[in-house]
């Protein structure tokens, strides 16, 4: 195809203009990025445009890379351990949103990524706050329960012992009286009923007799059943009480019943702490005052500074588009 009009010195400084398709359609490609386009109809002149980018999905994501492939603040805003992939598509999914051009809408976009990434971060430090407050609730319960109960026990007067039976509210003491009971059973079981070592082991657990209680307990069963063992024979038989072995029995039978009596006990205690638990680590859901108002803040500063961010990009990119933008509203409150 011959080309009509073209300039005299276009061999020396102008375009180089390369060949056109066979079909005489399309466009010529020049050197200095410049096209020079035939006119299929009319005078078949030439004419020179500016490139206008590329038109094809295809081409403006390859084009919205040319800037810079990582956020050159990348290194700076993604702290040591933290995941930088997340980060680079972030940035990378900002770019083909808001589709900058330049230098000034490249770094204003990069600025929203590195708002975005510290909102994260800071919803992952909200996490970890709810979390330290939820997830010891019941470790710090368990180490106050263990500081009661020695509080208790070094609480005890020994010259006026009220028993441990008081105190079993707490799980470590009530876990002490039956162990306690289990020892006795163990050693009555085996070497029989010793009235010394046994009441000594008992008045521990339920403390002394002549304390005022509201009712008879296991110590008080015992104490009636050690009465009617140690009569002779002869008194035994006239009065028909039961032997020594028949009180032994019972007597063991007595510490199951008791074992069982505070595990059931142990069991519904249980069963309200945990229904405590659940409500407490709800209350917990929510930092507490100092590090809640904290996190508001900070998150309200990255929402004013994305807004900013934003706003600013949008206007450049307006200003470059040639559309008409509004000039900024500033506001000085003076006292």
């Amino acid at each position: 195809m011959k080309v009509q009009g073209q300039n005299q010195h276009a061999g020396e400084s102008g375009p180089r203009v390369s060949h056109t398709p066979a079909d005489g359609s399309g466009f010529l490609t020049a050197a200095n990025s410049q096209c020079l386009y035939i006119e299929r109809s009319g005078s078949r002149g030439l004419a020179e445009s500016k490139a206008t980018g590329p038109r094809t999905k295809q081409g403006k994501q390859r084009a919205s890379l040319n800037s810079t492939k990582h956020g050159i603040f990348s290194k700076v805003v993604v702290l040591e351990g933290e995941p930088r992939a997340e980060y680079e598509s972030l940035l990378a999914g900002l770019r083909e949103t808001l589709r900058p051009v330049g230098a000034l809408e490249e770094l204003l976009v990069e600025k929203l990524a590195t708002i975005e990434w510290r909102r994260r971060r800071l919803l992952i430090a909200e996490g970890a706050e709810i979390r330290k407050n939820t997830e010891f609730v019941e470790l710090d319960q368990r180490l106050r329960e263990r500081e009661e109960a020695e509080n208790f026990l070094r609480s005890l007067d020994p010259l006026n012992n009220h028993g441990l039976i008081g105190g079993i509210h707490n799980p470590d003491v009530l876990q002490r009286c039956q162990g306690l009971l289990a020892e006795l059973r163990e050693q009555i079981e085996r070497d029989g009923l010793n009235p010394e070592n046994d009441k000594t082991v008992l008045e521990r657990i339920y403390g002394d007799r002549e304390e005022i209680r509201l009712c008879d307990d296991f110590c008080d069963f015992y104490l009636s059943l050690l009465a009617v063992s140690q009569p002779s024979e002869e008194e035994r038989l006239g009065e028909r009480y039961v032997s020594p072995e028949q009180c032994r029995k019972k007597i063991l039978r007595g510490i199951d019943e008791e074992i069982r009596r505070l595990n059931r006990y142990r069991e519904a205690r249980t069963s309200m702490e945990t229904v405590r638990m659940q409500l407490e680590t709800l209350r917990h859901s929510i930092p507490d005052g100092h590090g809640l108002d904290r996190l508001l803040r900070y998150e309200a500063s990255l929402e004013r500074a994305f807004d900013r961010t934003l706003s600013q990009l949008e206007r450049q990119q307006r200003m470059r588009l040639g559309q008409f933008v509004l000039p900024p509203i500033k506001v000085d409150v003076g006292t």
